[in-house]
């Protein structure tokens, strides 16, 4: 896809995203433990068809070379979903922790060893939840060198990711919503 057309498709999801509100004021405590006076919300936008075609969309062109798409539960299985039927590669969901009973699996759909895999999340701040998600798949024979965020807080998540040797790619910034930051 060209820059010009994947400029376009940001600017769409930053409007429907600010449209569905998802920047939230108040006190939150966020997954990292960190208090925040603002919450993104984003999963009251991930359940849009609308807001998930964007998405998928935007990293469908960016998954060349790998070989599957993954997203930890709960909120990135419906983001990885899409981006696999958009991309035509394999879905892999990985658990927060694993089941105990049945097969008692972290990671559901097929992960050869060596087979590279994009990994997708929808809000980072520190990174921490995205990190266990890698970990998850490095531990069980796959490759990530590439994840992808719809929303980073812009909290250091990025340059955790590249101390590490793994890009992380936000779709968007929360200083993109600067006025409703405000």
């Amino acid at each position: 896809m060209q820059v010009k057309d994947q400029e376009k498709l940001r600017e769409t999801l930053i409007k429907l995203l600010s449209e569905r509100n998802v920047i939230q004021r108040g006190k939150f405590i966020l997954s990292s433990g960190r208090e925040s006076d603002y919450y993104v919300d984003i999963k009251r936008a991930i359940t849009d068809p609308e807001v998930l075609d964007v998405i998928a969309r935007l990293i469908k062109g960016e998954v060349e070379g790998t070989d599957r798409i993954a997203g930890p539960a709960l909120g990135a299985v419906p983001i990885a979903t899409a981006v696999s039927l958009y991309s035509r590669k394999p879905l892999l969901m990985i658990r927060k922790e694993k089941k105990g009973y049945g097969t008692s699996r972290l990671i559901e759909g097929e992960l050869n060893t060596g087979e590279r895999v994009a990994v997708v999340e929808d809000v980072t701040t520190t990174g921490g939840s995205l990190l266990r998600a890698v970990r998850a798949i490095q531990e069980n024979g796959g490759v990530v060198e590439r994840t992808f965020v719809v929303v980073d807080r812009e909290e250091g998540a990025v340059d955790e990711f590249k101390k590490r040797g793994i890009e992380l790619i936000p779709l968007i910034s929360v200083s993109d919503f600067k006025d409703d930051n405000q």
